[in-house]
């Protein structure tokens, strides 16, 4: 849990460093923001040691996520997307996501992102991942993400383990 604390402590500046500027920009003194709200649900594998030595894969618990991507109209390929997420199987689990996104066309984004969970265990890991959108109005669209992750620092961790996560997840992106 130590080390848990010891990252956040150092991620925060980091985050406030970017934060910071485009806040006070965006009262008026720059730019503006380019808003997307996000729902979807999502699956995959998941592997990692169960302490014998070798690897195990299991389906990965179904996840329900919802987040918003922020990004200023004058630099729109970079921003930050911000997620929160609940796993509905085996046991119930919350947890969130910071990302760094970069978009390449206005329906396609590459990502890299610090996620975990932080209920009823703890892990924290990084991983990157693709948005694939595809439009169905002026506002809506549909979209696919492939995503991997790997979780090295955590409560809900074998001993000496490392978790990874492949993930498909699905749903509906919404300009604001």
């Amino acid at each position: 849990m130590n080390e848990i604390r010891r990252f956040i402590v150092r991620l925060l500046p980091l985050c406030a460093g970017w934060l910071v500027p485009t806040m006070f920009a965006h009262v008026g003194l720059a730019q503006d923001w380019v808003r997307n709200g996000v729902i979807g649900a999502g699956t995959g594998l998941q592997g990692g040691d169960p302490g014998t030595g070798g690897v195990g894969w299991t389906r990965a618990r179904t996840r329900i996520f919802s987040g918003l991507d922020l990004r200023a109209d004058e630099s729109s390929a970079d921003g930050m997307g911000f997620y929160g997420f609940v796993e509905l199987e085996r046991r119930l689990t919350f947890g969130g996501e910071v990302r760094y996104q970069r978009w390449l066309t206005s329906t396609i984004v590459f990502h890299a992102a610090v996620l975990g969970t932080v209920y009823p265990e703890s892990m924290l890991g990084l991983g990157t991942g693709a948005r694939f959108g595809f439009p169905i109005g002026k506002v809506l669209t549909l979209f696919l993400e492939p995503a991997i992750a790997a979780f090295p620092v955590g409560s809900d961790l074998p001993e000496k383990s490392v978790i990874f996560w492949g993930s498909l997840n699905g749903g509906l992106g919404v300009a604001l």
